[in-house]
């Protein structure tokens, strides 16, 4: 027994391509946050823990980002390979070249800690996608939300980061990329996948540093999803983005803030040994 959670305030970005290839699966996800306001990342693990607290404690919950996810596989292989891996609670993983790897570890580590390399380079949590059973993703999410005092606004990735940088037993990456396939774009401007490990063949990716055939694709970043699609065999019209620049300037203009609003806090910070301030989640 699966369920599929995506937290979604409207229709945006690639929702209806999202939408195509869970119909293509027979996948049909519970859609969370509908018609109201987008507060932030942190929300969504609310939603999530408010939905699945009444759930069997061994369901397969499978949350993912409707905006820029394609499924290519049905939920008895992704429950099939989560099942036999030896993780309770399993995030996406990245690959990031220097500058933005740069930028990840500014805005989301905060914690003292690097993140644990891993072969294939791909060693950077990205929350956009995550698999656990209900039992223990309430436990884990319920108490990440009571010990740093969430608020909506606050970014899961951060949150994630700092218990997978902690405790990878906790809480651990697809790093050889079974189930999650993530990619981010090339640069800021074109927003052009970086595709580099990932072959096509027959609406299937394969990757070829991990050798492996991933479940599900995950662009990050407002990445431009356009040949992926046709390479995935959609129609045309299910890659064109809406509300593409609206968007992508508000995560845009919520990350810089939060970045912003870290900088001047270290900066106005008294330093003293006792008030550097390391928010790290609390191993089960």
């Amino acid at each position: 027994m699966s369920t599929v959670l995506a937290y979604a305030t409207e229709k945006q970005a690639y929702f209806n391509l999202f939408m195509e290839s869970c119909q293509r699966f027979g996948i049909d996800p519970v859609i969370l946050g509908w018609d109201e306001r987008w507060e932030g990342t942190c929300k969504k693990l609310i939603s999530i823990c408010d939905y699945i607290k009444d759930r069997p404690a061994d369901e397969m919950v499978l949350s993912v980002d409707p905006f820029d996810v394609i499924f290519l596989a049905g939920m008895e292989e992704i429950e099939d390979k989560f099942r036999k891996l030896d993780t309770p609670f399993l995030c996406g993983a990245l690959k990031l070249r220097s500058f933005n790897a740069r930028i990840y570890k500014y805005e989301f580590n905060r914690t003292s800690l690097p993140a644990p390399e891993n072969p294939g380079g791909y060693n950077f949590l990205n929350a956009g996608t995550w698999i656990s059973t209900a039992g223990y993703a309430f436990k884990l999410l319920c108490k990440m939300t009571e010990f740093d005092q969430l608020k909506a606004c606050d970014i899961d990735q951060e949150v994630f980061t700092a218990q997978y940088v902690t405790n990878r037993t906790v809480l651990d990456i697809d790093w050889k990329c079974q189930l999650f396939q993530n990619i981010l774009f090339s640069n800021f401007v074109s927003r052009r996948p970086n595709l580099a490990d990932i072959q096509f063949s027959g609406g299937r990716i394969i990757n070829r540093t991990t050798d492996s055939t991933p479940s599900l694709l995950h662009a990050s970043g407002n990445v431009v999803m356009r040949n992926i699609a046709r390479s995935l065999g959609y129609a045309a019209h299910l890659a064109i983005p809406e509300k593409d620049l609206k968007n992508y300037f508000r995560k845009a203009s919520f990350h810089l803030g939060k970045i912003l609003s870290f900088t001047l806090e270290q900066w106005f910070k008294p330093y003293s040994p006792s008030s550097v301030h390391v928010r790290r989640a609390r191993s089960s």
